[in-house]
């Protein structure tokens, strides 16, 4: 038999495969969540989704090289890679303090308001101030607003276990990426009506961006619980009091007399309803203390659970690839192409609406073919991309060749997130959910760390230009397809000691045990 008809009849029984895959029953997916929490956690990810394409990929990276600003690729490269080098040297930690704690939410709470309030903060401008302080402050809040706005992604990842199971994560996940890009959309066109039709400078995009953030993840601060008594309401009328009362201050008048009608509200509602606490037992002190003596027994039983270590290790290199090139993409179309803002919106309005259909698409798979393979077929969609972003440049190709790049991108962004977390969850033990996946997102940022510096470096250090920093891009994905090629994501059969809801017996004798 030739290589040709082996390779027929081998695509033959994949297809024959998957559709007997597709007609089997599948779990429903609110065997463990109802539909309105699981939107709630959909919600979330909307929110995020707007920040990161109006800050870390589009406005905020466009704003830096503007003349009013006249910083580099360098500068910012350097900002988000400090940033990425904080949640790198972080994410354990608070991974393994969650889990120490047993709770997600309530951190997850606390980094998403610190995230939307400096986010606010981007682009001030003090009096007397000179572009580059304007520049070095705005990059100093960046930092810190990505660095919470990374460091939330750890909680609210490990909180899709919280709402799935393992036979509908896929569907999920996918429902989070779909309905997390329309956010994408809803953010682009503020952003465009906000700059281009009303003229206002950049810098309202970022407090928009702060405010869209903070609005759609209140749903799932509400709605999604870990226990019943879960309650983030006094939380958030502390915010709103906080807001309500800079808007009187801001407007005057009649109109203010309202508003502080409304906080004194807020402030009652605070005082009169319990909060939900930090540490499930109480106990700081015992959730601190125990947190580093957990994460290094956690680290030492790295070896035991097959195909973890080596996924993490490849994760560096696919996410490193991915996540620098979302990154830079406004730049590069903009200093290699000439792109207009205009056009910029219109090329990522493309990217952004191949990812909203492309996850739902991208989840249904992993349910049915797995984590592993989806995520196979997610690296070749970028390997495409890749070549058409360099290609375009090195060969001439026609200019219109281009805009085929962010439909691609956006195919490959939905599936990327769609089979990754779900490949985690498969190679975790319930029980230190939190630490793996501060492990996971420590991974995630290091490679972030490594592709903007040599984004920078590539680029303004060596002088060999955009398209060759993609091509370091290309390498680095290839070698993280290489390494994930042995790793299985057969579902795992946990002992007791490892399930999340695990506590060991007590010694003999003794009277209780402590929750």
């Amino acid at each position: 038999m030739g290589p040709a008809k082996k390779f027929i009849e081998k695509t033959s029984n994949s297809i024959k495969e998957f559709r007997e895959k597709a007609k089997e029953p599948k779990e429903p997916i609110t065997t463990k969540a109802s539909m309105f929490s699981i939107i709630s956690w959909a919600f979330y990810d909307l929110g995020n989704t707007v920040f990161s394409v109006l800050i870390v990929s589009f406005y905020f990276s466009l704003w830096v090289l503007t003349d009013e600003v006249g910083g580099t690729d360098s500068d910012y490269a350097y900002a988000n890679a400090l940033s990425m080098a904080l949640v790198f040297l972080t994410a354990p930690i608070i991974g393994a303090l969650s889990d120490q704690s047993r709770r997600r939410m309530p951190f997850l709470f606390y980094t998403t308001l610190l995230c939307v309030a400096f986010t606010a903060l981007l682009g001030y401008e003090g009096d007397g101030w000179d572009k580059r302080t304007i520049l070095l402050v705005s990059l100093g809040f960046f930092v810190v607003a990505n660095y919470f706005y990374q460091a939330g992604l750890i909680f609210y990842d490990s909180t899709l276990a919280t709402i799935s199971t393992p036979g509908n994560r896929g569907r999920i996940g996918g429902i989070g990426i779909g309905i997390g890009y329309i956010g994408s959309l809803i953010g682009v066109m503020a952003g465009y009506f906000l700059i281009e039709i009303l003229g206002h400078p950049f810098q309202s995009v970022f407090q928009a961006t702060a405010l869209l953030f903070l609005v759609f993840a209140i749903p799932c601060f509400i709605f999604v619980k870990e226990t019943e008594e879960d309650n983030f309401w006094p939380g958030l009328m502390v915010i709103m009091a906080l807001l309500f009362i800079l808007n009187a201050w801001l407007i005057g008048g009649v109109m203010s007399y309202l508003l502080y009608g409304i906080t004194v509200f807020c402030l009652i509602s605070f005082i009169s309803t319990p909060s939900t606490p930090l540490f499930r037992n109480g106990s700081i002190k015992t959730a601190v203390s125990g947190t580093f003596a957990q994460l290094k027994k956690t680290l030492g039983m790295l070896d035991q659970f097959p195909g973890l270590s080596r996924f993490l290790v490849g994760r560096v290199f696919y996410t490193d690839a991915a996540n620098t090139a979302t990154a830079f993409a406004a730049i590069y179309v903009s200093e290699e192409f000439g792109m207009t803002t205009a056009d910029i919106v219109k090329y990522v309005l493309i990217g952004i609406l191949s990812s909203i259909i492309s996850g739902f698409l991208w989840g249904y798979l992993v349910d049915i073919i797995g984590p592993k393979v989806t995520l196979n077929m997610v690296l070749w969609v970028w390997f495409a991309t890749f070549t058409l972003l360099i290609s375009t440049v090195w060969l001439g190709l026609p200019t219109w060749m281009i805009w085929i790049a962010p439909f691609l991108a956006g195919v490959a962004l939905g599936g990327t997130w769609c089979a990754d977390r779900p490949y985690m969850l498969v190679l975790t033990p319930p029980r230190y959910i939190g630490q793996f996946y501060g492990l996971y997102s420590m991974v995630g940022r290091f490679a972030t760390i490594i592709g903007p510096l040599s984004w920078g470096i590539i680029v303004d250090g060596l002088g060999l230009g955009r398209p060759a920093a993609i091509g370091f891009l290309f390498i680095v994905m290839i070698i993280g397809y290489i390494i994930l090629q042995g790793v299985e994501d057969t579902p795992r059969e946990w002992p007791p000691e490892l399930q999340a809801d695990y506590e060991p017996e007590p010694p003999r004798g003794a009277i209780g045990r402590s929750r």
